[in-house]
């Protein structure tokens, strides 16, 4: 490096700068040497490995979070699919009680004409002594 002996303090701060992922320019400015002694400096010092090897660890890191956001977009598609379902399946529900309820209030309406008819002194009994005397007629 222009001459002179590289000190501890200049190699600790070319590895610094090496994982910041600087060029050699950059790091030349910064360490007032030229851009070749720093090339030269990091292939001796094995720094440009490092970087290679950092490098295909980020993409293979990059690689393994683009499947992991695939594997989680097919999970979507498929929760989007169950959600239409439970909703068309909750509309189907829905449907089908109310047309029960409507069934169900018709059925009731018809038991207590046709028990009207035939039991009219149940209607003219107050509220307590009228729920006493229906129960009895239900539950026999």
């Amino acid at each position: 490096m222009g001459g002179r002996r590289t000190t501890r303090d200049e190699l600790t701060q070319l590895e610094a700068l090496t994982k910041e992922s600087l060029t050699c320019r950059e790091i030349a400015q910064k360490l007032g040497r030229s851009p070749a002694a720093i090339r030269n400096l990091r292939y001796k010092k094995h720094l440009v490995a490092r970087v290679e090897d950092e490098t295909k660890a980020l993409f293979q890191q990059r690689d393994e979070l683009n499947n992991v956001v695939k594997n989680l977009q097919g999970q979507k598609r498929v929760l989007c699919y169950e959600l239409d379902y439970l909703k068309t399946e909750k509309e189907r529900l829905e449907a089908t009680i109310r047309t029960d309820k409507g069934l169900l209030q018709e059925t009731l309406t018809q038991g207590l004409m046709n028990l009207k008819q035939q039991r009219p002194d149940l209607f003219t009994l107050s509220g307590p002594e009228q729920i006493a005397m229906l129960l009895k007629v239900f539950l026999k």
